[in-house]
């Protein structure tokens, strides 16, 4: 099997992991620390209170979006100085998010400049992008630019130039402690195992590792800028636990409280989740 063919086989079986979890019959959000189901409202004051609020999505899940955007909107019922990091827009985008915030950029024209950043519906987004825009809340390109990203997948950290490294974080090595990261290990040991020396997965995690340490990198960076802003970030699942961009923030020495909510997907499910990893957790109902 060739690497991309690998590849490939990996991302499809990835899609299907982290299918959502519809574990109960109504929308509830159980506290991950004690097993209580609680209110919105309780996290979304346990919001108010943090720097950082992560909340994960299943891409093409609308109603994780749905969630993403009531929580925003709350917080910003709140008169709380507010900006949205999103994984679906590169940092090398900034000035083209901003134009469509300040509304120099209509909408028509937007539209191709996500879709070379990001490859699902516009429309799954298009609600807390033009909620953001109606109330100048900034928006931050928090990903890496994706041909990079791309690189370091085929051939590791080290096949990047120093000129590509210029603006990334130093060092990425796969040492991504990550519950999710150690079950596709297990799961797909064979596969890695008889390609490129077992350095598949390696590539993969040093990739996923770039873009945790990256996208914190970005979040970093605009704290600085705007110490008092509450920093609410939209990415997948294994972007926004604990142990991903929270993680990597810590590393590079940002001292940022942080809420992560998740949507309960299979890895979730039947008590999986762990307080170190999650605060809360959002099932939907049935459809």
């Amino acid at each position: 099997m060739t690497m991309p063919k690998t590849f490939a086989l990996f991302f499809a079986v990835l899609s299907i992991l982290t299918l959502p979890c519809h574990a109960r019959a109504g929308q509830s959000i159980t506290r991950v620390s004690d097993r209580q189901a609680v209110p919105l409202q309780e996290v979304v004051a346990k919001a108010e209170a943090a720097d950082l609020v992560l909340i994960g999505e299943v891409h093409d899940e609308a109603r994780h979006h749905d969630l993403q955007l009531e929580v925003i909107r709350e917080l910003k019922a709140r008169k709380l100085p507010l900006a949205i990091g999103v994984e679906v827009m590169q940092s090398d985008y900034q000035k083209e998010l901003d134009a469509f915030v300040a509304g120099t950029m209509s909408e028509a024209e937007f539209r191709p400049i996500f879709a070379r950043n990001w490859s699902y519906d516009w429309r799954l987004y298009r609600d807390i992008f033009m909620f953001a825009r109606e109330n100048r809340i900034p928006i931050i390109g928090l990903n890496v630019p994706k041909e990079l990203v791309i690189k370091v997948s085929r051939g590791g950290y080290a096949s990047l130039t120093p000129e590509e490294r210029k603006n990334l974080p130093e060092g990425t090595t796969c040492d991504l402690n990550n519950p999710h990261t150690e079950f596709l290990k297990q799961s797909f040991g064979e596969i890695f195992k008889h390609n490129a020396k077992g350095r598949v997965f390696q590539y993969f995690c040093e990739a996923q590792t770039l873009r945790n340490s990256g996208m914190a990198t970005n979040v970093a960076r605009y704290r600085k800028k705007a110490p008092k802003t509450k920093i609410v970030v939209l990415s997948g699942v294994w972007h926004a636990v604990k142990n991903a961009i929270p993680e990597q923030l810590a590393r590079q020495g940002a001292k940022l409280s942080t809420l992560v909510l998740m949507p309960e997907i299979r890895e979730f499910s039947d008590g999986k989740a762990s307080p170190d990893f999650v605060d809360y957790l959002a099932s939907f109902p049935s459809r």
